[in-house]
């Protein structure tokens, strides 16, 4: 299954109402869009439960920025749905 920074940033505007005006790649989740760690962990969730997938909390440390969780999401979403 394909998963991209365009489809993250859709499912940013849609659950999380982030104006897409806003949403870019490099953009960071705190620094930029001033989410809080509750708010991300809480991204995470909506996105692990909506692909029923489990995403490694040693890879979620290093995510920063939208481009990076999308990255995360394609590469455990392979195989998941083939």
């Amino acid at each position: 299954m394909k998963f991209s920074v365009e489809k993250l940033n859709s499912f940013l505007t849609r659950n999380f109402y982030i104006n897409p005006r806003l949403l870019a790649p490099q953009k960071r989740f705190y620094a930029d869009l001033g989410l809080n760690s509750l708010e991300f962990l809480e991204l995470v969730a909506h996105l692990e439960n909506t692909y029923n997938i489990v995403l490694p909390d040693n890879e979620l440390e290093k995510v920063q920025t939208i481009k990076e969780l999308a990255e995360v999401m394609e590469m455990n979403l392979v195989g998941v749905r083939a």
